[in-house]
């Protein structure tokens, strides 16, 4: 999961930019050489090749299942990276950067470099994996770090917003006081997986020098040539990297150093997240609380994975991760909140507006509508949900744009309009309940054009039943209030209703998911065992059929009382609805 998090966030601002009908190009990917490539190859009794092979598919299914989109998945093992490399090598050399010497210091093989002593538990431990560094001692190709010192530590002056969050940038300062001026060490001898140097074959250059550079050579076009002229052409400098705070100093320090010696323009900003903990205890597979995401994305969806990673997470800070948060964030914001303010709006419209019909119609002036909640929110929203996407605050845009949602929420609970609709009430009622019911469906298109960066398929089938365009011809000019009237509202466009489908299972899956890791709720339990029995009610409203719902409820409460004390391992049998079905008919 630690993989995915950055790359979820980075997706969400993509797919913002693409709103915004700005010229995005999306990387992300990895970097395939080193010492440590080499020695889990020989573990596994593989090539390096093979290996990284490997492991680069899985990353692109793991993309694909979580609805992850990069333009490029950057490889450093192509030619073409490799001739951006030797191209960029040569430029440093050229400048007086590059240099050879001696050097003697604390290796470790996971983070694929020398390590200070403030990076170093006692014993010289690695703070990062935990495992003791090894004191090697060869000669090396150092880069001249030390010349652009002033250099780096101007430009973070002059650019206050150039490491973000700010708490990251006063870290770099301080490592960029002057008793810590260095060089770095840039080739390796230890090791023969990797780019060779340009005229000394018996060294291969750096895996940070070369990794970083996949930021260039990403940009190429196959039929393009891989030159760094090219390399400009097609867009550099990048408005952001989005990176981990254990990987800022190759960011922050060594990479605009380098940027700087081959007159290249350095990147606009630079984010750093924290890490993952589950539990409250830092993610490790020694202590086997690793969350693996396929897994996570099989049993919620990748919607509901996306939701809780990319908005309920402080993306600068270090961010927790549990079950039961994850089922309660999910429940309450994307099922409660807005799934069910779906299906009641939908089911209302449905049965009682013939044809489409705007809510300015039903009175006398659309002046009316001014200081209507819903319209208000939904009007003021998408510039503040702009702004925060821009600063990577997701989840202050996520909570502005379901601000949406629960406003309509609260007006749907003042104005009662199932009450207003029913056939001994006048037709002033009814005329209130209706244009109601039309103002917070457009509030709720708003809030899904707000939450598509994050939310893609949940909006793409919020849009496809209301009968609108699919996600792909979205844009931010959709955030506008509008008096048109969705075809969806008046009929179900769609043959299954996907978006309570959503719902409905993913409060199913959730409570059976929660009891395997014991935290049940009785709400949830009454709603894993609702779904079946509602698909088999004849009423036109099946979920929220009140017989059932009285049925179901006392059955659910038997079951927690006096039953499931006796049947501790019933709920991890479900893997079904039918399994569901069955053991409800059986209570």
């Amino acid at each position: 999961m630690g993989s995915a998090y950055p790359a979820i966030a980075a997706d969400v601002m993509a797919r913002y930019g693409k709103l915004q009908q700005a010229e995005v190009h999306y990387v992300t990917g990895m970097d395939e050489h080193g010492e440590k490539i080499a020695q889990t190859a020989a573990d596994a009794e593989k090539t390096p090749q093979e290996l990284v092979d490997g492991i680069a598919e899985e990353f692109q299914d793991l993309w694909e299942l979580l609805d992850v989109q990069p333009d490029h998945f950057a490889r450093t093992t192509p030619d073409k990276h490799k001739e951006i490399v030797h191209e960029m090598w040569q430029r440093c050399l050229d400048n007086g950067d590059i240099y050879k010497k001696d050097y003697t210091g604390w290796y470790c093989v996971g983070c694929e470099a020398y390590l200070d002593d403030d990076e170093m538990l006692e014993g010289h431990v690695c703070k990062i994996h935990q495992k003791e560094c090894t004191l090697r001692s060869e000669e090396n190709y150092f880069f001249r770090l030390s010349k652009y010192w002033d250099d780096l530590r101007k430009h973070l002056e002059e650019n206050p917003d150039f490491i973000l969050p700010s708490s990251r940038r006063s870290q770099v300062l301080v490592w960029l006081e002057e008793d810590n001026k260095r060089d770095f060490s840039i080739s390796r001898a230890s090791t023969s997986w990797g780019i060779p140097v340009p005229g000394d074959d018996s060294q291969v250059i750096y895996v940070w020098f070369d990794a970083l550079l996949g930021y260039l050579s990403s940009l190429l076009r196959p039929e393009d040539p891989a030159t760094l002229d090219t390399v400009l052409e097609r867009g550099w400098p990048a408005d952001v990297h989005v990176i981990g705070k254990d990987i800022m100093r190759f960011h922050t320090m060594y990479w605009p150093a380098m940027l700087m010696s081959a007159k290249l323009p350095l990147p606009k900003h630079i984010c750093t997240h924290g890490f993952l903990t589950k539990d409250g205890m830092k993610m490790g597979k020694s202590l086997g609380n690793v969350v693996e995401p396929v897994p996570l994305v099989k049993e919620f969806g990748a919607d509901a994975v996306r939701f809780f990673f990319g908005s309920c997470l402080s993306f600068g800070l270090d961010g927790d991760f549990s079950y039961e948060t994850f089922i309660k964030r999910v429940n309450s914001s994307l099922a409660n909140e807005l799934g069910n303010l779906v299906h009641r709006i939908l089911t209302l419209l449905r049965k009682n507006l013939p044809e489409p019909t705007s809510p300015t119609d039903l009175v006398e002036s659309p002046s009316e509508f001014d200081d209507h909640p819903v319209r208000v929110a939904a009007t003021k929203a998408p510039a503040t949900v702009a702004t925060c996407y821009e600063q990577v605050d997701i989840p202050k845009a996520v909570a502005t744009a379901l601000e949406i949602a629960s406003v309509a929420n609260v007006r749907m609970n003042e104005v009662e309009p199932w009450a207003k609709l029913k056939k001994t009430t006048s037709a002033e009622d009814k005329n209130l309940a209706i244009r109601e019911l039309l103002v917070m469906a457009e509030g709720v298109r708003i809030c899904a054009v707000l939450l598509s960066p994050v939310t893609p398929g949940l909006s793409a089938n919020i849009f496809a039943e209301f009968g609108l365009e699919p996600e792909g011809q979205l844009s931010w000019e959709r955030t506008k209030w509008s008096w048109d009237v969705p075809l969806g509202l008046t009929h179900s466009i769609l043959d299954a209703n996907s978006v309570l489908l959503l719902v409905r299972w993913t409060k199913a899956k959730a409570a059976l998911s929660a009891h395997r890791f014991g935290t049940v709720a009785r709400e949830m339990i009454f709603v894993a065992c609702f779904w079946p029995v509602a698909q088999s009610c004849k009423a036109h409203d099946r979920y929220y059929c009140a017989v059932c719902a009285i049925l179901v409820q006392v059955l659910a409460q038997l079951y927690w009382c006096y039953w499931a004390p006796l049947r501790p391992k019933l709920w991890l049998e479900f893997s079904r609805p039918n399994c569901l079905e069955k053991e409800v008919k059986r209570l």
